[in-house]
């Protein structure tokens, strides 16, 4: 949801032939939100466009609208901006229109925790009030080919490509599916696989988008991006999001996939982070390109059942970033800080440790191991185990109507 506008409302940059809103004079949906992102008004056709009685939404903090993990960062932004100084408050308020101007639309959640795609410009005030502007979005939706990139698909094959740092590849493919084509109608297995991009599309949606999204499906496997220089991101969060919608996916392919009778099949997650290069180079498709990509598919080739598998720069980036939350705890001592297994980390020896929740007792047991992958040879990487099946992400997060 794009958060911010200084003292003017911000709309996107170019005008999108390819996405088609409604364009009636009365066709806009207004939100009014005081200094403290509570909805004070909301318009006929917002109420309508997010399924709520007015009586409803009014009283209700926006950030229930937005995803979880989109929640989460702007309260984060929320609270930062409070603390700026009024030079500061411009300057970040400039940050992030940059940021959001990357996104082609925004999904909202309405009361019925389904996934409203939106075209959303925000009126932010000094005071931090604030006045929201929606507009459905219908027709195909752009969001995996960025901006200035859309000119370069459907015409003459040309190079366009560029560099960007430190994304993270989340590839989630279906082991078993051999079998199963096997011993299935071709039928079947669309079926199988159209089941399965809808599950994971439909996690995204609800808890990530824009800071994650599914950037291309090939064969039985789906690649999902998070924090690439192209998206827009929240650096802070990144393995966060990555993390927690990899085992949301994990978790609802499994129980998609049980219920289709497909017991042979589960879904294996692999999870790499680094540099990639990205753009057009057939004149068709907006693709990524390099070792980050092909890393995540090797690493989800050895993921066990349940489990998610990652490198060892995507774990330390995951410990730092719940480092407050969390505590690690090894199998050679009650508790540790988090200088020792970075120190670990660093040096290619990695111990063994799990992830507790200073709140809920949340476990995650990660398994450090050392393997032989096709093309790169000897290497680290981690297995995660969320036994419970639980977030990372506090459950009490505010975010989506039915979100816990």
């Amino acid at each position: 949801m794009s958060p911010i506008q200084s003292e003017a409302k911000w709309k996107h940059e170019e005008e999108e032939t390819e996405v088609d809103t409604t364009d009636e004079p009365n066709s806009c949906s207004l939100l009014q939100c005081d200094s403290e992102h509570v909805i004070q008004e909301a318009s006929m056709l917002a109420c309508a466009l997010l399924r709520y009685d007015r009586q409803d939404l009014v009283g209700r903090p926006i950030l229930d609208l937005m995803p979880p993990a989109v929640a989460l960062v702007h309260r984060k932004m929320f609270r930062d901006l409070r603390q700026c100084s009024p030079d500061d408050f411009s300057r970040a308020a400039r940050q992030i229109k940059s940021n959001m101007s990357k996104c082609r639309e925004f999904v909202l959640l309405d009361s019925h925790h389904d996934p409203v795609v939106c075209d959303v410009s925000v009126d932010l005030r000094s005071d931090l009030s604030s006045t929201v502007l929606l507009k459905e979005v219908k027709g195909n939706y752009l969001h995996t080919v960025p901006r200035g990139f859309e000119k370069f698909i459907n015409s003459k094959p040309c190079f366009h490509v560029k560099e960007y740092d430190n994304a993270v590849c989340i590839m989630l493919d279906i082991a078993g599916s051999t079998e199963f084509a096997c011993a299935h109608s071709s039928m079947d297995m669309a079926r199988l696989l159209h089941n399965v991009y809808i599950t994971v599309s439909d996690v995204v949606a609800r808890n990530a988008f824009p800071y994650a999204h599914i950037h291309e499906v090939v064969g039985d496997s789906v690649l999902m991006l998070v924090g690439a220089g192209f998206m827009v991101s929240y650096p802070k969060k990144t393995a966060l999001i990555s993390f927690d919608v990899a085992l949301e996916s994990q978790r609802q392919v499994d129980q998609k996939l049980s219920e289709l009778g497909a017991e042979g099949c589960w879904a294996r997650v692999g999870i790499g982070m680094g540099p990639i290069s990205a753009g057009v180079v057939d004149g068709r498709n907006f693709r990524i390109f390099g070792e980050t990509v092909h890393k995540a598919q090797r690493l989800q080739s050895v993921c066990p059942r349940s489990k998610v598998v990652c490198c060892t720069d995507f774990l330390k980036l995951l410990c730092e970033q719940t480092a407050r939350s969390f505590v690690i705890l090894c199998e050679q001592t009650q508790e540790q800080d988090f200088s020792g297994p970075f120190v670990s980390i660093a040096q290619n020896h990695l111990p063994d440790f799990t992830l507790m929740s200073y709140r809920t007792g949340q476990e995650c047991k990660v398994e450090c191991l050392r393997t032989d992958l096709k093309g790169f040879g000897c290497v680290s990487y981690a297995v995660i185990d969320c036994q419970r099946g639980g977030k990372l992400l506090d459950c009490r997060l505010v975010g989506g109507a039915h979100s816990s």
